[in-house]
């Protein structure tokens, strides 16, 4: 069973070689959800989970950016790549996704790459992304979600014990997610290595 602690111990872990691993192979998608996002100059984005930062110098310079993170070490990576790129328009802060410390309506548009289902709770990340989310507001998600082929969503139930010691769950369904946060999906893209991923576009309805 993933718990916080086990999440963080996890992550400080990978934290060392991160990029090494999942540079190369997790870009297409950070590149699909930047595109996806359309940021706009003057816009506030918050990266939820925002790990080593490898998605902060796809941004646009004249946007607001804060990234956070539950792992120290991760986003002592991530500090490196701001101080080394200039990236003045980005704050990093250790925070936990399941309880954020911003306010109701922070935020013109959130993205969370590669996180929600590494929460111990993916629920609560959602539900606290809406939360700080403008009514309005753009929302990307890039994660892996359980199939609608029932043969793979029985082998990935198989092997979500063995994904969930790495830091992961591979029986996350996203209908209910959206369903439950009054979300609307606008764009789904497959992304990654045997299009295993999705870049999932949602909007905050505007009376939220």
């Amino acid at each position: 069973m993933l718990t916080q602690d086990s999440v963080i111990k996890i992550y400080d872990r990978w934290g060392r070689f991160y990029d090494i691993i999942f540079k190369r192979i997790f870009s297409e998608g950070r590149n699909a959800g930047v595109e996806l996002l359309n940021l706009k100059a003057g816009e506030s984005l918050l990266e939820v989970g925002v790990g080593t930062g490898l998605s902060l110098p796809l941004y646009r310079r004249d946007a607001r950016i804060v990234g956070i993170d539950i792992s120290s070490k991760m986003l002592e990576k991530a500090q490196e790549k701001v101080h080394g790129l200039k990236l003045k328009n980005v704050k990093l802060k250790v925070m936990d996704a399941q309880a954020m410390e911003f306010p109701d309506n922070s935020f013109d548009c959130v993205t969370a790459c590669y996180v929600v289902s590494a929460a111990p709770d993916p629920q609560k990340v959602v539900a606290e992304i809406c939360r700080v989310c403008k009514p309005g507001g753009r929302i990307v998600f890039i994660n892996h979600f359980k199939s609608q082929n029932p043969v793979l969503a029985k082998f990935e139930a198989l092997t979500n014990g063995i994904c969930r010691n790495f830091g992961w769950q591979t029986t996350l369904d996203l209908e209910p997610l959206i369903a439950e946060n009054n979300l609307t999906i606008g764009v789904q893209e497959r992304v990654n290595i045997f299009d295993y991923w999705r870049a999932v576009l949602c909007y905050k309805h505007s009376g939220k």
